[in-house]
C-alpha cells in the first residue's frame, strides 16, 4: 500500500516530497514546479532513476519481460533486415511438438526438428 498524498495540499507546498511504498521503499519524487529549474533537470533525473530502478535479479519475470521486449524487437528486425529470419514455436504447441515457425522478412516456414538429429525440414512455405 502506497502513503497518500492530496495533491491540492502538494501544490501549496513549497516543499520536495518522497513517496515510499509499504516496505518504506522511495518510489517517487514529487518536485513542485517553483523547485524546477533546466540546470538542475539532469540531476533530478538521474536521482529518479536511482529511485525507481530494480536491479534485474530482483525483478518479477513478467518486469523482466517488459525490459527486454523492446531490444528483442530490435534484433528480430535486424535480422530480417539482414536477410536472415526469427524462429518462434507455433502457437497451438500441442500437436506439433517438435515444429517451430521460421519468420523471414517476405513469408513463414512452418519446420519440423528432429530433436534427436537437430535436423529440419520444411512442412509448408505459406501459411
Amino acid at each position: 500500500m502506497y502513503k497518500t498524498l492530496n495533491l491540492k495540499e502538494f501544490v501549496t507546498q513549497d516543499t520536495f516530497n518522497i513517496v515510499y511504498d509499504d516496505q518504506q521503499k522511495a518510489t517517487a519524487v514529487l518536485v513542485p514546479v517553483s523547485h524546477w529549474h533546466p540546470a538542475k533537470a539532469a540531476e533530478l533525473q538521474l536521482l529518479m532513476e536511482q529511485l525507481t530502478y530494480i536491479p534485474v535479479f530482483e525483478c518479477s519475470l513478467k518486469e523482466i519481460e517488459e525490459r527486454l521486449c523492446p531490444e528483442i524487437q530490435n534484433v528480430e528486425f535486424e535480422n530480417t533486415r539482414l536477410g536472415h529470419y526469427n524462429v518462434y514455436e507455433p502457437a497451438e504447441n500441442q500437436e506439433h511438438k517438435n515444429h517451430v515457425i521460421r519468420e523471414y522478412a517476405d513469408h513463414r516456414e512452418l519446420v519440423e526438428v528432429d530433436v534427436n538429429t537437430g535436423k529440419s525440414q520444411i512442412i509448408s512455405r505459406k501459411f
